[in-house]
Order: C-alpha cells, then structure tokens, then sequence
C-alpha cells in the first residue's frame, strides 16, 4: 500500500522524542533547545546523540578604574554609543554628554543582568532611619535634556545605571545599580533641564554611572548643531555653568556633601541664622530709641524663635505624614512666634504690649525677608516650571528648570511689609504701634496665600484651606487698619 504524503514527511524526521532531540538553530540562534521527555510511540526510537559538554564559562574581569568611558555590559546599543555620565575635573556635580550614536532608544523595562535596584544594599546597622539617612554615603548624578522650543508639556523618564569601580570577580550586593526617574510637566521653551537622581544603598567610593532618555524624542542637552561653548551657561539672571568633561567617574559622598544644579548648601541655614541676628538688633535698637528695658524683651523674642523653630520642624513632619523630616514648614515658625509672642503680651513683657507686639512683629518682617531667599538656593518650597521670562533657573533638588520665582516673591512681600510697619512704628511709637504690627502680619499672610498659587506643589491639605485664610487675614488687616486710624 503506497504511502501518504504526510507519513512520507513523517518518517523523513523520524518519531517525537528524535525530533524534540535535534537542535533548532533557525530558531533559537544556534542554540540547542534543551532536550524534551520522551513521548511514547509505536516502535523503538533511534537514540539521540549525546550533546557535547558546555565549556566552563571564563572568570569575570575586574573592571578598570580607568575605563571612564565603559558602559556597562547589557546597556549598550549595537553600533552606537549611548550618552555617557560626565563630570567636572574637581568633583562637581554630573551631567551627560551625547554619544555619536544619538539618541537612545527605549529599553527594557527590567533592570539588566547582575544589576540591582538601587537602596537593596543594607544600611548602617544600630542607628535608626533617620541617622542611618543622614550618615549614609550617597551618589547624585545629573541629566541635562533639551525640553525643545515649543509644545506642550511632556513626561520624559531617564534610567541611571552604575557599576562600583572597583569591583573584582563576580558583583556583590550594593555593588551594582539602576534606577529610573521619572518627571511630569516638564514645559517646553523653559531651557535646559536638569534631572538628578539621588541613590541610596550603594558602596561608598568611585562609580561608572551612565544615564539615558527611555522616553522616545527626548535628547541630551546641548541639542545638535548648537555651539557647546553658547549653550553651557543658563539663561539669565541666573548664570550657572553646565560642566563639561569627558570622565564618567562619580564618588558617593554625604547628604551635606552632594552637589546638585543650582543648589547652594548651607545657604539656607546661614540665611536665616543671618536674619534672626537682624531681627534681634533691629528690636534692641527700636527699644533703646524708645528708651525702653531691652533684656527682658529680647528674652521672649529669642523663646520665640526657639518656638518657631520647633513649630516649624513639627509642622513639616505633620504634613508629610512622618515621611521625610528634613524640611521646615514657614507656617509652623509663624505659629509658634505669635503663640510665645501673644503669651508674653498677656504675660507682661515688661515693656507695653503694644510696644512689644509692633517691634516683635518688624523684627519678624525682616527675618523673613533675609532668610526666605535662602529656600530658593536651598530647593524648597520651589516654584512651578514656567517658559515665561519672569522665570528664573532654580532646583527643587530634584529637577532643575526655569521656574516661577514663589520664595524671592515671598521674601519681597515681607521686605515692603517690613518698611511700612516700620516707618509707621517710628512716626507713632513704639507704645501705639500695636494695631501696625497685626495689620503687617495680616496683610504678609494675605499675600502669601497668592503666591502659593505659584508653587510647584502647593498645600492641598484642606480643599479651601487658602480661601479661609485668606479672608480671616483681610477681615484682621480691616479691623487693625481701623483701630490704627481712631487711634
């Protein structure tokens, strides 16, 4: 009986179990499937050749300190060279340089192999979080991309990924890392930006960081064709250079220690430390032209501080839910000034309580206008990002834009308020200036809660929290104008 086409084909391969033991280089690349289990049949099964055995595969090499432009093995693109991580020759902060390859595409969304989340390594051991946070050695990293000149906003994610320099043999945990940040509305026609990533949980010493867009359309800054030279400095008023450099060696160092874009450290603690000393010597020289007692006073204004100052961290801490707690809330400083400041009126300050309350509230007027400007070099209470020329270049210490100026506008509506209880204070006396002093403090609240408007994230802990405020500081600045008009 002649034989079908089909079982012609059939015994051309042979049964299942010698078909599932021959290698299927068409489709797997030239490597052999892994042997099948043998499936019964009708008749006996010619047995399958044995495969020949894996070579061992050969020791990891130690990566060079040296190699300051490797990429690290999985992340490279065939046939170009993705952007490499740069940095400036004396330690600042990193930025990226485009690779001749051009942009990069988008990747995979799982890290590459041998490459671990960053924060899996474990931390100091014995501290608790929030020592073991501030002890810990870190690594920051900067991209700088190209936003473009027109659109709308746009969500760019750029990945980091780094190997420890000196690594030898196979990686260990925390010697290896990659990490995506992610940013909404970045708003074209607002200049370079610069997105940072912070890593926790790494080794301490030298690292080979590299950094690329996964968002497709988004490239490195400076775009092509622009002169490198032109293009490394920011637009104005705010003159801050973009490294140029060809190492791509980063060391972790300490919170304090990092360096971010467009972020000053310490200048806020020596902002405000700087306008609590003015406001302490403006009130002894207010007192001693008054020729009234300056002890006493100047010892419930500095009790006041010291409760602005808890008030301003345990507001923060309340209002990230025990999250973070390297943060002040100005409305906590506030609180906690005019509770002391109203207990010493009710108290007796040893001097009038109008005297006290108007040279208390001057004093405060003037701090706040010399320490505000120290959040926006210290990258709180950050503005949102604008194309507009009011803008100016700032940092939330996260991402680095021309944003709308909310702490220098705050530290303006305090300095004006400042003069004009002021001059009010000198022309009727430090005795009648009672009713000047809640009217400044009123109309400074007032106008505060404009220009939260123009913050990047504003308080939303109440729906209409800033409409309340608002109108219980005009109905106070109303009612303190009157009193100051009948007096």
């Amino acid at each position: 009986m002649p034989r079908s086409k089909k079982s012609k084909k059939n015994h051309r391969r042979g049964t299942p179990a010698a078909r599932a033991a021959q290698p299927r280089a068409g489709r797997d690349n030239g490597q052999a499937a892994p042997p099948a289990a043998p499936a019964p049949a009708a008749g006996p099964a010619p047995p399958a050749a044995p495969a020949p055995p894996a070579a061992p595969a050969p020791p990891a090499a130690p990566v060079p300190a040296t190699a300051l432009l490797t990429v690290p093995p999985g992340l490279r693109r065939a046939g170009s060279s993705r952007p490499v991580l740069a940095i400036e020759a004396g330690g600042g902060y990193a930025t990226l340089i485009p690779g001749p390859g051009g942009p990069a595409r988008p990747v995979q969304a799982r890290p590459p192999d041998g490459y671990t989340p960053a924060g899996t390594a474990p931390g100091p051991e014995g501290l608790p979080s929030w020592a073991a946070k501030a002890v810990e050695e870190l690594l920051t990293a900067t991209f700088w991309l190209d936003p473009g000149a027109h659109g709308d906003p746009f969500t760019a994610t750029i990945r980091f990924s780094g190997r420890w320099a000196e690594a030898t043999g196979k990686p260990q945990p925390g010697g290896t890392f990659w990490q995506e940040e992610t940013v909404e509305g970045i708003v074209p026609g607002s200049g370079p930006v610069a997105i940072t990533a912070e890593v926790r949980g790494i080794k301490p010493g030298p690292w080979i960081v590299t950094a690329w867009p996964v968002t497709r359309g988004v490239r490195s800054y400076p775009p092509a064709g622009e002169d490198p030279a032109a293009a490394r400095r920011l637009p104005r008023p705010r003159r801050i250079a973009i490294p140029d450099g060809s190492a791509a060696t980063v060391r972790t160092t300490s919170l304090l220690r990092t360096k971010v874009p467009g972020i000053i450290r310490f200048a806020y603690a020596s902002l405000v430390s700087l306008g609590v000393l003015a406001g302490l010597g403006l009130e002894a020289l207010l007192l001693t032209r008054g020729h009234l007692a300056v002890f006493r006073p100047l010892l419930f204004s500095a009790a006041a501080v010291l409760a602005g100052v808890i008030g301003g961290k345990a507001w923060y801490i309340a209002a990230q839910r025990a999250r973070k707690f390297d943060g002040w809330c100005v409305q906590g400083f506030i609180t906690g000034v005019a509770a002391v400041v109203a207990a010493a009126a009710v108290a007796g300050p040893g001097i009038p309580p109008g005297a006290f309350l108007g040279e208390t509230a001057t004093a405060l007027l003037v701090g706040m206008a010399i320490g505000r400007p120290g959040c926006f070099w210290a990258g709180c209470c950050a503005g949102r990002p604008t194309a507009s020329r009011r803008g100016i270049w700032s940092s939330d210490r996260r991402v680095g834009c021309r944003r709308e100026p909310a702490q220098l506008l705050e530290a303006l509506a305090a300095l004006i308020i400042a003069v004009v209880v002021l001059a009010v204070v000198l022309a009727a006396g430090l005795p009648r200036s009672g009713p000047v002093a809640v009217a400044g403090l009123a109309g400074y609240t007032l106008s505060r809660q404009f220009i939260l408007g123009l913050r990047a994230d504003p308080p939303r802990h109440w729906r209409y929290g800033r409409q309340a405020t608002a109108a219980v500081a005009a109905l106070a600045l109303i009612a303190s104008a009157v009193l100051l008009a009948r007096a």
